[in-house]
């Protein structure tokens, strides 16, 4: 499905009734990322899955504004296109947060609960190789150039083995020139210093809002060592999972999906 905002066309997937649980996804991944939670949680649950602007099959204007402030804009805009009144479930992935997080900050009366997983959101963060390479211009634009299946898969499979070749192959159709520019644009607004006052109103509402940490241990692009899990959870539930890394969803969705109906259904 597709709605218009501003005149352009951003694509999402929706199935199941209940409360409103999204789901965002993040690089360089689409809505296809929750594909194998989503029927799980749908049993229950109005899922919804949005492609985020320039990701998948969404489009995204020439000016996109990509601070954090743009970003939740954008989001506030998706929701309020879909007339999602009542409190929402968020689930958050890697670079969503620069979205829903942001939005739940500016509007935690329609949040009903919010789950993290593998996502950065603080500004002692320090980029991982490939986002030093996609942030330093011209070395970002010839890695895309040079960007071949074999590497894509080798380079996602190298801290998440449990990825399916299937979920790769359906993942690598997206890597559109696209999207490939969004990234580029997206991690070079991302220094970790715009997080600096919005990781204290995260951790703030955290202590207003349920919040559910589902972390893969072996994720190479944020480590253990920066203590993240817990630090996102700020004392509420964590689950950490040690043979899984950064895409826990596609990795383990029948455990991803039980640990998240276990903390809905407990608030």
């Amino acid at each position: 499905m597709t709605i218009k905002i501003n005149q352009l066309n951003y694509f999402y997937k929706e199935s199941g009734q209940g409360e409103t649980v999204l789901l965002v996804h993040g690089n360089p991944d689409s809505a296809d990322y929750w594909d194998d939670v989503v029927p799980i949680l749908s049993k229950k649950y109005r899922c919804i899955t949005p492609d985020l602007p320039g990701f998948g099959r969404s489009d995204i204007p020439d000016n996109f504004d990509f601070s954090l402030n743009g970003c939740q804009e954008w989001f506030d805009s998706f929701i309020a296109t879909l007339n999602l009144q009542d409190p929402i479930h968020i689930v958050i992935h890697d670079v969503g947060a620069f979205y829903a997080i942001t939005w739940a900050i500016n509007n935690p009366d329609k949040v009903k609960s919010i789950c993290i997983t593998n996502t950065l959101f603080f500004s002692d963060y320090r980029w991982h190789i490939w986002g030093r390479i996609w942030r330093t211009p011209i070395l970002g634009e010839i890695s895309n150039l040079f960007l071949s299946k074999w590497l894509y898969k080798k380079s996602l499979q190298k801290g998440s083995p449990k990825l399916t070749d299937a979920f790769l192959e359906k993942s690598f159709q997206h890597i559109q020139p696209k999207m490939q520019r969004t990234v580029l644009k997206l991690y070079r607004a991302m220094s970790p210093h715009v997080f600096k006052g919005w990781e204290d109103k995260y951790l703030a509402l955290t202590t207003v809002k349920p919040v559910l940490v589902i972390w893969g241990e072996r994720d190479p692009y944020i480590p253990l060592s920066f203590g993240y899990a817990e630090r996102m959870a700020n004392g509420q539930t964590v689950h950490r999972i040690a043979d899984v890394g950064h895409w826990v969803a596609a990795e383990v969705p029948e455990l991803f999906a039980g640990y998240w109906l276990d903390f809905a259904e407990g608030i």
